[in-house]
Formats: structure tokens, sequence, C-alpha cells
């Protein structure tokens, strides 16, 4: 005959160490990657694809890289602290700032950046708000 095994489930600690905000070394490696990449990628923006690597590139990739990183670190580490929708509002944020940091690079009108970066953050927080709203278990009242 066969019984239930009741297995011990995942449950957060009570007391400090639950209420400090913590980020998986996979979530440091994945940010680690994509500052890197969207420091790159603002280099070429500026040198346009080609001619040679400048010393003064090579600041704007890096400025580039711990700006996203930090950006994206500070988000990680509070979005757990916040409700869904200012999570997604957050997260629309940081999307609209760096598509908005990287259009402004090309060299077009601060109007049209200004624009394009507002549609994409409320895109963005939209479509961040849905996978919240269907992901999340609703509150018990």
């Amino acid at each position: 005959m066969a019984a239930h095994v009741t297995l011990p489930g995942r449950h957060r600690r009570t007391g400090e160490r639950a209420t400090r905000p913590h980020v998986h070394r996979s979530g440091l490696a994945v940010l680690a990657v994509c500052a890197v990449l969207y420091g790159l990628y603002a280099e070429v923006v500026v040198r346009h694809g080609d001619g040679p690597f400048t010393g003064g590139q090579a600041v704007l990739a890096v400025v580039s890289m711990v700006g996203f990183g930090l950006l994206w670190f500070a988000f990680l580490l509070f979005r757990r602290a916040l409700p869904r929708e200012l999570r997604a509002a957050a997260f629309g944020l940081l999307v609209g700032i760096s598509v908005g940091f990287l259009y402004s690079l090309s060299g077009n009108s601060v109007l049209t950046v200004a624009v394009v970066s507002l549609v994409v953050a409320a895109g963005s927080a939209l479509a961040a708000f849905y996978v919240y709203y269907t992901h999340e278990t609703p509150a018990r009242v």
C-alpha cells in the first residue's frame, strides 16, 4: 500500500536573516555578463562600428558597465521588498534608462530619445506587471 510522504518545504527563516536582501550567485553572474555586454555595446555605438578603439571609448565602456551593473544590482536587492506594481515600474525604469542611454549615444535629438525611452519603459513595465501578476500567489486575507 502506498503511503504519502511529507517532505519539508522551503520556508523562510524568521528573524534578521530572512529580512536581509539577498542576491544569488547565478543572478550576479548574469548581471556581470550583461553589464560587460552593455558597456561594449555602448562603445560600439559611439564608434559607429568602425574605426580604431580609443581611450575615451574605453572609459565610456567601463563607466557604462559600472553604471548599468549598479542600477541592476540595486533592482535585484530591493525587488522583493516592493509590491508588484512598484517592482514593475522599477523594472520599466531600469529598461527605459538603459535603452535611452544607448539610443542617445547614436546622436539623435533629445526629444526623440525621450519619447523612445518612455515608450520602451512603459511597454516593459506593463509586460513585467503582467508577468508578476500572473506568476505570484495571491495574498491571503
